[in-house]
């Protein structure tokens, strides 16, 4: 939301900043403000972030930011011009030509632009259409909540898409384009740009101090959970454990994994404590464990020590690290390795 806001702001200052002064427009063709192309997936991967606080983004998400090179060709015809023409390539004179060129390359690319939100607005519309939240717990409470803040938001988006498609066939028809920027200039797409990024700015703050974890869940937490209300956080926390991993973050903690689930604190270690049979770190632990056992029997890590693999799992003290391996198997580290390699040993070939 921050990046995408920022990149709204950046597109306004460039609409916006009187260019009177010939360094302020130098300023503007060389840099590139009007990077619009990855406004359409910042929103559909914001969403898919609001429903499903475990995504990430993976190599085949970053990759549909690639074209952001579109936004990047008016600044590169004139650097190439500057370049070349500090090298003797080209004469000055030649200068309007390129300006033309850099008019014209700024006049089309609009297109794929509109073209590219507009997409990625019906698509993350299809996916808020199709997503349907289950039961009445606070967590089904919680992603209605991010539901209803997700349509408005695609909603207002695609308001400012017909806008700006008004304002835009008509500035693509070359004899309308200069009697049409002459009497409105820039302002029917600077205004609007204007009042999206306060709308953005004011009714996402609102919404986070709605849904943070801190806030979410201010009901008080009784003893007596409800069933659902439990399975729910049990299957959370297993998914973020066996799934996400979680547990590798040697400084995890109840807040960190309560905003990694969009849970409050409180109820977390309620339904570990209570209905689980353990605490937050004995929990956390035991998958720890689990990990250490895994990668010991893994030959990719043999260039490990011991301490080094309990490390990796997440553990952040060594002291803490022998206790939960005896614990959870009653033999220490050293012992449970020695028992695996007599195992490994006693194979047949």
């Amino acid at each position: 939301m921050a990046t995408l806001i920022g990149l709204l702001a950046l597109m306004s200052f460039a609409v916006g900043v009187p260019v009177a002064n010939r360094y302020i427009s130098l300023f503007l063709d060389l840099a590139p403000l009007y990077m619009v192309m990855p406004v359409g997936p910042l929103i559909f991967f914001y969403t898919r972030s609001l429903l499903n606080p475990s995504f990430k983004l993976g190599k085949s998400e970053r990759l549909q930011f690639l074209p952001i090179v579109l936004d990047w060709g008016a600044p590169l015809i004139v650097w190439v011009f500057f370049a070349g023409f500090l090298l003797g390539l080209w004469p000055r004179q030649d200068g309007p030509s390129w300006g033309h060129a850099m008019n014209e390359y700024n006049t089309y690319v609009d297109i794929p632009r509109w073209i590219s939100i507009t997409v990625y607005l019906f698509i993350t519309r299809r996916l808020l259409q199709h997503y349907t939240v289950a039961g009445k717990s606070a967590i089904a409470e919680q992603q209605q909540l991010n539901l209803n803040w997700l349509r408005q938001f695609v909603h207002v988006f695609l308001i400012f898409q017909v806008i700006w498609f008004v304002h835009l066939v008509p500035y693509l028809i070359p004899e309308f384009r200069n009697a049409l920027l002459d009497r409105f200039g820039w302002y029917p797409i600077y205004i609007p740009i204007a009042l999206l990024i306060y709308w953005l700015g004011f009714k996402g703050y609102l919404h986070t101090r709605t849904n943070s974890p801190a806030s979410s869940l201010q009901k008080s937490i009784s003893p007596e959970l409800p069933e659902e209300t439990v399975s729910q956080v049990v299957a959370a926390l297993s998914k973020a454990m066996a799934t996400d991993q979680v547990f590798l973050d040697p400084n995890l903690t109840t807040d960190k994994l309560g905003q990694h689930l969009q849970l409050n604190p409180k109820l977390i270690s309620a339904v570990l404590n209570q209905h689980v049979g353990k605490n937050f770190n004995g929990f956390v632990n035991e998958y720890r464990v689990e990990e250490v056992k895994r990668r010991l029997t893994n030959p990719a890590y043999e260039h490990l020590t011991l301490t080094g693999i309990a490390f990796d799992s997440g553990f952040n003290s060594q002291a803490t690290f022998q206790r939960s391996f005896k614990q959870q198997t009653g033999m220490s580290p050293r012992d449970y390795v020695d028992r695996e390699q007599k195992k490994t040993a006693q194979i047949p070939i």
